[in-house]
C-alpha cells in the first residue's frame, strides 16, 4: 500500500543501433491501429462453433498463421512472452547546493520469458539499455546514465527457473527482486536486477520467499556489483540472505516480515500490517503499521550503526478521489540504509525519504483519478497527485548537531493513453526547502510505451 510514495559496455554506436531499432518497432506500432470491435465481431462471425482467437500480440496481429497454430504449441513455445519498453527520461535537478544534475536518456529494455516446460521448467533474460541524447558532462548524476554520463548496455536478466505447481519455485541466474528493502527502484531509466538463487512458493494464504544473493546491478552501472560493496563497504565482497513471508488470512489483510542480512556489513529487520476495506464500490478505506530495525553485523564494513523506523499511514478513495496520510519516527543513532532499492516506507517522495536520524515526519497526498465519478466529466487515463512532506528535529548522527526541517512538494501528472495500449506520458515536479537561501527544484518528463511483441 503506498499511501505517500514516491560486464562490459558496448560501443556508443552499437548501442545507439539497438536503441534507434526499439524506437523504430515501437513507432510502427504506434502508426497501427489496434483490431475495431467491429473487426472482433465480424471475425466472430466466421465460425460459430470455434472463432479464431483474437490476436494477443503484435505478430499475432500481423502474422495471422501464428494467431492460429498457436493453441496446438507446446506450452514452452505457446506461452512465451517478448515485450519491450521503451522509454524516454528527462531529469532536471537544481540543487540547493550550486552543483546541478541534467540528462535526456532514451532506452529501455527488451525482455524474454518461456512459457513452462512439462509445467516444471522455464528461462528467461532481458537486456537494458539507456543512451544520452542530452547529457553535459559538467551535469552528471541523474542516475539516467552512468557517472560519467556514459550509455548503459547490459544482459541485465539471465535466468532459469524450475517449479512443483505453486508450492516450489527455484529461481537462479540475473534477475529482478520485489521484497521490502530489496527492490527493482524503477523511478529512472532502468531497474536494478540482482544475481541470485532464490525459492519461494506458496501455499494457500502464507507465501515465502528465501535466497542468497550475491551482486547487484545498480540502476546507473553497466556491472554487477557485491551487496556489501554497494553498500560501500571496504572490505571482502559479501552477499545477502534473504527470507520473507507473507499473510493473507482474511480478505483485505497483508502480513509481511523480511530479514535482509549482508554479511559482515549490516541486518535489516522489516515489519508490516496493510488493511484495506471497501465500504461499497465506491469507497475504501486503506491503513498500514511498519516497522524497521537496522544494525551492524560481523565484520561491520560500513561502520558500527544501530538505528530503527516505525510509520503507518491511511488512505481514504471515494469515486476517484484518494486522500491519505502518513507519520513516520526514526532512531538518532543514524541513518536508515536503503542500498538495494527504493525505502519501503510511507513517506519516500520525489527527492525526499524521510528516514534521517531523530527525523519526525509527517506527509499529506491528494489523488485523483479523472476517470473517476466524482467530477462531473472524465477523462479516462488521467491521474493527478499534490503530495507534502515534512520532517523536523533531524540531526548529525556523528555530531548530533541540529539540521534544518525539510519541506517537499511533488506534483505528479500521470497519463495513460487510452487509445494506444502501453502508452504512458508522466510529468513529475518537486520543489524542496532544507534551510538553504535556494530552494531545490526537481523536473521530469517521462514517456513509456510498451510493446508486446509475442
Amino acid at each position: 500500500m503506498n499511501i505517500i510514495r514516491k560486464g562490459l559496455a558496448p560501443t556508443r554506436s552499437s548501442l545507439a543501433l539497438k536503441g534507434a531499432l526499439v524506437a523504430a518497432v515501437a513507432c510502427l506500432t504506434l502508426l497501427t491501429p489496434a483490431p475495431s470491435r467491429a473487426d472482433h465481431d465480424q471475425e466472430q462471425h466466421l465460425s460459430v462453433t470455434q472463432p479464431p482467437p483474437l490476436p494477443r500480440s503484435t505478430l499475432d496481429r500481423f502474422v495471422p498463421s501464428i494467431r492460429e497454430a498457436r493453441p496446438t504449441w507446446d506450452p514452452f513455445f505457446r506461452d512465451a512472452d517478448i515485450t519491450v519498453r521503451f522509454r524516454s527520461f528527462y531529469f532536471n535537478r537544481q540543487n540547493d547546493t550550486g552543483s546541478d544534475q541534467e540528462a535526456w536518456a532514451l532506452g529501455g529494455w527488451a525482455q524474454f520469458s518461456s512459457g513452462w516446460l512439462l509445467d516444471t521448467f522455464a528461462i528467461g533474460g532481458a537486456y537494458f539499455t539507456s543512451l544520452p541524447a542530452y547529457a553535459p558532462e559538467d551535469r552528471g548524476g541523474s542516475l539516467l546514465l552512468t557517472p560519467g554520463q556514459d550509455a548503459i548496455g547490459v544482459f541485465a536478466e539471465a535466468w532459469a527457473a524450475v517449479r512443483y505447481k505453486e508450492y516450489v519455485l527455484l529461481k537462479g541466474g540475473r534477475q529482478k527482486i520485489d521484497e521490502g528493502y530489496v527492490n527493482p527502484q524503477d523511478n529512472r531509466m532502468l531497474p536494478n536486477t540482482f544475481e541470485a538463487v532464490m525459492l519461494s512458493g506458496k501455499i494457500d494464504w502464507f507465501r515465502y520467499d528465501v535466497g542468497y544473493i550475491w551482486t547487484i546491478k545498480p540502476r546507473d552501472s553497466n556491472d554487477f556489483i557485491s551487496m556489501s560493496r554497494q553498500a560501500g563497504g571496504r572490505g571482502d565482497d559479501e552477499g545477502m540472505v534473504l527470507a520473507a513471508v507473507a499473510l493473507t488470512p482474511i480478505k483485505g489483510l497483508t502480513l509481511y516480515g523480511g530479514n535482509y542480512y549482508v554479511v559482515n556489513t549490516y541486518n535489516t529487520l522489516f515489519a508490516k500490517g496493510e488493511y484495506t476495506h471497501a465500504f461499497t464500490k465506491d469507497l475504501s478505506l486503506a491503513f498500514g503499521l511498519q516497522a524497521t530495525d537496522q544494525t551492524d553485523v560481523g565484520d561491520a564494513q560500513v561502520g558500527a550503526f544501530n538505528t530503527w523506523n516505525v510509520g503507518t499511514g491511511a488512505r481514504l478513495v471515494w469515486r476517484g478521489l484518494s486522500v491519505g496520510a502518513a507519520a513516520h519516527f526514526n532512531g538518532d543513532e543514524a541513518d536508515l540504509r536503503s542500498n538495494y532499492g527504493s525505502w519501503p516506507g510511507y513517506l519516500s517522495l520525489a527527492v525526499t525519504d524521510f528516514d534521517r536520524a531523530n527525523e519526525k515526519a509527517f506527509g499529506l497526498a491528494v489523488r485523483y483519478d479523472f476517470g473517476g465519478s466524482l467530477l462531473p466529466f472524465q477523462v479516462p487515463g488521467l491521474k493527478v497527485a499534490l503530495i507534502y512532506g515534512r520532517g523536523a528535529d533531524r540531526i548529525n548522527p556523528a555530531s548530533g548537531a541540529n539540521l534544518p526541517t525539510t519541506h517537499e512538494g511533488d506534483l505528479d501528472i500521470i497519463y495513460d493513453v487510452p487509445q494506444v495500449k502501453g502508452l504512458q506520458f508522466r510529468f513529475r515536479n518537486a520543489y524542496v526547502g532544507r534551510g538553504n537561501d535556494k530552494v531545490l527544484k526537481d523536473f521530469r518528463i517521462i514517456i513509456n510505451y510498451e510493446l508486446d511483441v509475442f
